[in-house]
């Protein structure tokens, strides 16, 4: 299992602005380089749900670092662009071999700047997504389709992640092929008619933000029926869908055998708040 890697203390999530300029402003430099930088987690759902920027606004969370997904064919020139930018790849105490696979860190040795984290290729963590070749569909975030399956891949979800699910639902429909801004279920069910463990965290995950709807008070029915019914399309598209004869076998098993990987601290806080504890409701 890998160490921690050392925090940085927060900031409050009202400083969002100040994290996107500084985001944006790597996004920009990568491009001028042809390079492949996407942004993850919060600042991600942010720019992706302008429309309900208020209702994330209203949770008691902190942000920290800058994180991002790259191409790790990409990996030395990313690292030689963070130099002129005026990182540091972050070493020492505390980061071994294994915070490196798949992973760089970057920070501002004068302090200026957030901390920097990329992810190359693939999200390693309950369940696997591959990013490869998917990068040129959003020009700032992961693509949205791949943004829903970050959160929905957490087992032990909290109640930040469940929040962010209902904005993404409350912003996007869900279409049956790619398409801008919006949820493509045929992506979806590729994935998870080939892979049972990930079918069966998202169907928890799925029937979880059902039941947080009800604790939001911030949200009128008519919201929450939106949600549900594109809970539902996407879901329904799921279940019709053919199974691989790997997932049914997995299948027959069942939960009786652990259906996700375990995920080293070192790579736990994907965002800021992955310490909180697991939404039970």
């Amino acid at each position: 299992m890998a160490e921690p890697v050392e925090t940085p203390i927060g900031e409050p999530f009202s400083a969002w602005p100040e994290y996107m300029a500084e985001a944006e402003a790597i996004i920009d430099a990568a491009r001028e380089r042809g390079l492949h930088l996407r942004l993850l987690g919060a600042l991600a759902v942010i720019r992706q749900c302008p429309n309900h920027v208020w209702l994330l606004e209203r949770t008691n969370r902190i942000l920290t670092d800058l994180d991002f997904m790259g191409y790790e064919r990409e990996v030395r020139d990313i690292e030689r662009m963070f130099e002129e930018l005026g990182y540091r790849v972050l070493g020492g105490r505390g980061v071994t071999m294994d915070v490196w696979v798949g992973r760089r860190i970057f920070e501002d040795p004068e302090g200026r700047r957030r901390r920097v984290d990329v992810f190359l290729d693939k999200l390693e963590f309950c369940h696997p997504i591959d990013l490869r070749g998917r990068l040129d569909l959003d020009p700032v975030t992961i693509p949205l389709t791949d943004l829903l399956l970050e959160k929905l891949q957490i087992v032990e979800i909290n109640e930040k992640d469940l929040k962010d699910l209902v904005v993404l639902f409350l912003e996007h429909p869900v279409a049956d092929r790619e398409a801008p801004g919006s949820f493509d279920a045929s992506y979806v069910v590729r994935l998870l008619s080939e892979d049972w463990g990930f079918y069966y965290t998202v169907s928890l995950n799925l029937d979880r933000v059902r039941r947080y709807l009800r604790t939001i008070p911030d949200l009128d029915d008519g919201q929450r029926a939106l949600v549900e019914e594109r809970i539902d399309h996407l879901w329904n598209e799921v279940e019709a869908a053919p199974k691989s004869l790997r997932w049914k076998l997995r299948a027959r098993v069942g939960p009786r055998k652990r259906w996700y990987n375990e995920v080293g601290e070192g790579y736990r806080d994907l965002e800021p708040g992955r310490e909180a504890k697991a939404w039970e409701g």
